[in-house]
């Protein structure tokens, strides 16, 4: 069970427009077993590990309440799709409609891997009806492709006759993983240590600050309000593989943080939250990244490099769950 500070906290970053996701074993997902009613209704999504019916429609039935609650806003879980095909732009779509028709739950949204040919699949997925969760986002420009899917999908659901209210669509940004790799690469740079001392932890949050002001750009646009007008809701933005620091660093109006259980005890007795820190923040992304480029730390290749190996990782286990 969560502790009173615990408690306290999800309840702060619920009132700064933050989103509690749970990100944990399948486990951790079983009603009855690990929450309270009260805290389970603090949670806005979770991240099921595998794409197990059973165990995802239990997630799905945890979070129904809150799903109802909020019209179809938060509620959700996030299910992966078979990363072994994550270059394969039909064979995602494919796997994606399964998903969907095995669990039978409406809360669920399927985890696509922010490839181009995830890109392809998400937007299929969307102009279909199906709520999508595209992760792996190390990058602004990649972010950016993202909402030029989005778009693409939402105007084909538009076209097709679909309410656009229930289809959702969230951006994973992994910046604990970010911050981990661009930190290795920090260490290497012994001549330049102040320097590379003081860009370290900088990585992640400064991408998200990036992140946040492409999406508030973005959503002043005409295309925005014709989808909006038609029902739509903002496509969302989540914070991945988040330590403590990152709960208290990146708080922001319509996003989440997808945390596991003891990130969030350690920021509750850290108990340090400052409002929003993502807004009008862009140009301190901008100093911290070119930091980082002038140290040696081309973001681009971060990047790229992340993504191959998260494949990876995400395959190798796979297999072993089979």
């Amino acid at each position: 069970m969560m502790s009173e500070p615990a408690i306290t906290l999800l309840n702060q970053l619920a009132a700064e427009g933050v989103s509690p996701w749970l990100a944990g074993s399948d486990t951790q997902f079983l009603p009855g077993t690990l929450y309270r009613p009260a805290e389970t209704a603090l949670l806005h999504g979770a991240v099921a590990a595998s794409a197990d019916p059973e165990t995802v429609r239990r997630a799905c039935d945890t979070l129904w309440e809150t799903y109802l609650r909020t019209e179809g806003r938060y509620g959700r879980v996030s299910v992966p799709v078979d990363p072994r095909i994550a270059h394969d732009a039909e064979a995602i779509v494919a796997d994606a409609c399964s998903i969907q028709t095995e669990v039978g739950r409406p809360n669920v949204l399927v985890r696509i891997a922010a490839t181009p040919a995830g890109l392809a699949a998400m937007e299929s997925c969307l102009a279909l009806g199906i709520g999508v969760d595209t992760d792996l986002v190390f990058s602004a420009g990649r972010y950016e492709e993202f909402l030029t899917s989005y778009l693409a999908g939402m105007e084909r659901a538009l076209a097709a006759g679909r309410p656009l209210g229930p289809v959702v669509a969230v951006a994973s940004v992994p910046v604990g993983l970010l911050d981990a790799e661009v930190n290795d690469r920090l260490a290497t740079r012994a001549g330049q240590s102040v320097h590379a001392a003081r860009a370290r932890d900088t990585a992640g949050i400064a991408l998200a600050r990036s992140i946040y002001r492409i999406r508030e750009e973005r959503l002043g646009g005409n295309w925005w309000r014709v989808l909006r007008a038609a029902g739509a809701v903002p496509p969302g933005l989540l914070w991945t593989a988040v330590t403590a620091r990152h709960i208290s660093g990146l708080v922001g109006s319509n996003t989440g943080q997808v945390a596991t259980l003891d990130a969030l005890e350690e920021a509750a007795a850290q108990a340090d939250l400052r409002g929003d820190t993502l807004l009008n923040a862009h140009e301190d992304a901008r100093r911290d990244i070119d930091l980082l480029e002038t140290l040696g730390v081309r973001m681009a290749e971060v990047a790229g490099f992340l993504e191959a190996a998260e494949l990876g990782r995400l395959r190798e286990s796979w297999i072993l769950r089979q």
